[in-house]
């Protein structure tokens, strides 16, 4: 970690020919993936500079102190570890000025939320549900507009120019390239345009003009801050470098312009008193799950550099805060995750473009059950797309091919659904032979009254059956049952299965992960074989065939032990994978017959899992497995992340 303090002209402009150069830089580096970038321009004050008057000091009391935060996506976390730091020390904040991730963190504080507060608070906003795919894109991949809503709500409304702490969230004009202070009325919109990522974000849109990040031309804006009147300006970066890797094509090209842009981004901190870096060089900014481990860094450089802070202080006559944090009492700091939580209940239902989503799953032939008994259950690949919002107002319409894999029946599945508000919605679904032309429909509704639980009421034709489904998931834990019953027929199928995943809580070791599954189903015995439990993979003994044995009845343990092969990698600087191998072995007890029978598979298997933009989950996999009982082999493949976040012991 390290501090710099420089006393220069806070009013010295970069060099026109640096700035061109960034600026073709700029465009290579988003069209090889990359983001974040920065280079610094003539800070623009503006009228909303001009009409802001709010604060928490008297300015001819006393010299005012100006905090800058920056960007740095997850490593911006860190700025959480300094305003606590500089709170707990009394050193007064007059006004913030935020840059990307450094607006999200600095508007929350200058809202109202005590630094204590301040950490819990940014965690929660989860980046995974402030962002919404774009297909087809629309000026970015992303609609952050989830995230203006979360800001605005935990903030209950309060207007930009309202906060108690003076906040200066800095955005671009699209069409001039200038920087300026974000003119929004709403503090969640000037937020969201601040930490709105080129090509990445779609641009937020003010009075017939788009912008987006303020970093890209601004990223420390000294000289701003003292046409704002700073008599001390304490500036909180989170700097990066790319691992040197002279083999790496992609790796000499970030390495290449980052260098650069650290250089200039150095240049525009001329002027500041004190400059905070936690030194997470290479750490990724698409890392948000170690948001911890970063406002701890913070802390420990503004800990480190905080004698000098206080001493300067001193000799410039600004005396220190008596009542520590300001914001402590505030209102906002108690319901906030109530209000969380309608934000993202208004975001389900608010009125959107369309859009496409892409429908690709590996899954039991039993789950479009276009097969009669007793043909084999089989496995299906599906894939296709389905098309939501729009004209269609809350409402989706889908169409998928799935492929059998192990010599069954493909179909043609056929989605419809529309949510009603943000915890009812109603789906429907028709399956089609493409062999022997035989079909099934499915049509319910879902209630899903917290976010982690949802519950659903279904039915089947031709057979008219009733399902009634619920579904529960936590950190470490997913629980998911099922009931079906065929009134007219009598028959029955149940199941309750369970998963889990931990790891240890020491960073050293947290390279091991334990997976683990149980599951226990019946089924009467006049439910037709093709309700009926396949004790192959769609049940989870890897290793046996699909259709080897099915049962009316089963119970499933399953233990499965995951080693990180090697450190997360940062893939063109879009996705964040983490490689692992796992070994497992499964144990199933069910009826043959009538009679007990017990099989067991074991085997290994690889894959990575990780986030796209440390936004959108990915998660490809492989199982090799050997049933032992059988003496067979069989490879399967993973899609997505089955197992939930591990917990930690």
């Amino acid at each position: 970690m390290t501090a710099t303090r420089r006393r220069t002209d806070a009013r010295a402009r970069p060099r026109p020919g640096r700035r061109r150069l960034l600026t073709a830089l700029l465009a290579a580096a988003l069209l090889a993936g990359s983001v974040m970038a920065q280079a610094p321009a003539a800070p623009v004050a503006g009228d909303a500079a001009a009409a802001r008057t709010s604060g928490t000091t008297e300015p001819a009391q006393r010299g005012r102190v100006a905090l800058i935060l920056s960007g740095g996506a997850a490593r911006g976390a860190a700025h959480v570890g300094v305003i606590r730091t500089l709170v707990d020390a009394g050193v007064p904040i007059d006004f913030i000025i935020g840059t990307s991730m450094g607006s999200l963190i600095g508007g929350l504080y200058a809202a109202g939320f005590d630094a204590q507060t301040l950490a819990d608070v940014v965690e929660a906003v989860d980046p995974s549900g402030a962002g919404e795919l774009l297909i087809p894109p629309r000026g970015g991949f992303l609609d952050a507009t989830p995230l203006a809503m979360a800001i605005d709500a935990l903030t209950e409304g309060m207007p930009l120019a309202s906060t108690p702490v003076a906040f200066y969230p800095m955005v671009t004009d699209i069409l001039s390239n200038e920087p300026t202070i974000a003119p929004m009325t709403s503090l969640g919109t000037a937020i969201q345009a601040s930490t709105g990522i080129p090509a990445l974000f779609a641009p937020v849109e003010h009075e017939g003009k788009f912008y987006y990040d303020g970093a890209i031309w601004l990223p420390i804006p000294v000289a701003l801050a003292r046409e704002l009147g700073a008599d001390y300006v304490i500036t909180s970066t989170a700097d990066r470098d790319v691992p040197y890797a002279p083999g790496d094509v992609q790796a000499n090209f970030s390495r290449l312009y980052v260098s650069l842009l650290r250089a200039v981004t150095a240049e525009s901190k001329l002027g500041s008193d004190v400059t905070l870096d936690p030194q997470l060089l290479n750490d990724s900014y698409m890392d948000f799950g170690r948001s911890a481990d970063f406002v701890r860094a913070g802390e420990r450089v503004a800990l480190a550099e905080l004698p000098r802070i206080l001493a300067d202080l001193d000799a410039l006559g600004i005396a220190l805060r008596t009542d520590a944090d300001p914001n402590a009492g505030n209102p906002l700091n108690t319901g906030w995750r109530e209000r969380l939580a309608g934000a993202r209940r208004a975001a389900a239902v608010r009125e959107r473009p369309w859009n496409l989503d892409f429908d690709l799953a590996f899954s039991p032939a039993a789950s479009e059950r276009v097969t009669p008994a007793p043909a084999p259950i089989g496995s299906r690949l599906r894939f296709g797309v389905d098309l939501r919002d729009g004209f269609l107002g809350r409402g989706t319409l889908g169409a998928s091919y799935a492929r059998s894999v192990t010599g069954g029946d493909d179909a043609l599945v056929l989605r419809a659904g529309y949510r009603l508000d943000a915890d009812w919605a109603v789906a429907g679904r028709v399956d089609v032979g493409l062999g022997d032309g035989a079909w099934t429909a499915r049509t319910g509704v879902t209630w899903s009254p917290v976010p982690a639980l949802d519950l659903g009421l279904a039915w089947r034709l031709p057979e008219a059956i009733v399902e009634v489904d619920a579904a529960w998931s936590t950190t470490g834990v997913a629980l998911e049952a099922q009931v079906a019953h065929a009134p007219a027929d009598g028959w029955w199928r149940a199941h309750l299965d369970a998963r889990g995943a931990a790891a240890p809580a020491d960073p050293a070791a947290a390279a091991w992960t334990i997976r683990g599954r149980a599951l226990v189903g019946g089924a009467s015995p006049t439910t037709p074989v093709a309700e009926r439990f396949s004790v192959g993979p769609a049940v989870g003994l890897r290793g046996t065939p699909p259709d080897a044995w099915v049962t009316p009845a089963v119970g499933l343990v399953s233990l499965e032990v995951a080693r990180t092969l090697s450190d997360t990698l940062q893939v063109l600087d879009a996705a964040l994978l983490t490689p692992s191998a796992w070994a497992f072995v499964d144990a199933a007890l069910f009826d043959d017959g009538g009679a007990a029978r017990g099989a067991w598979s074991l085997g290994v298997g690889a894959g990575v899992e990780g986030a796209l933009f440390g936004i959108v989950p990915l998660g490809v996999g492989f199982d090799l497995g050997y049933g032992v009982g059988s003496r067979t082999w069989v490879l399967g493949w993973r899609l997505g992340t089955d197992v939930p976040v591990a917990w930690r012991w």
